[in-house]
């Protein structure tokens, strides 16, 4: 069995560019930790990616202004 072929897609688009994105979760994602990162297929920006279980879509965040915005809550 391919459990790749069967694993449901979850839109996510771009900040960046617009485009919609088909993305996966993670392992990390299945066992809890949601958050993760990628690359938007349309233009290449570095993205954090996170599940927003109630729109059931994946939510995506340039990852400079995520570590920005994370390290700016830790000051």
């Amino acid at each position: 069995m391919d459990y790749r072929d069967k694993k449901p897609r979850y839109k996510g688009i771009c900040p960046v560019c617009g485009k919609t994105n088909w993305i996966c979760k993670s392992i990390a994602m299945e066992l809890g930790v949601n958050t993760g990162i990628g690359h938007c297929l349309g233009c290449n920006t570095f993205l954090n990616v996170k599940f927003n279980e109630e729109r059931q879509e994946m939510d995506l965040e340039i990852y400079e202004d995520y570590v920005k915005r994370t390290s700016e809550k830790e000051e």
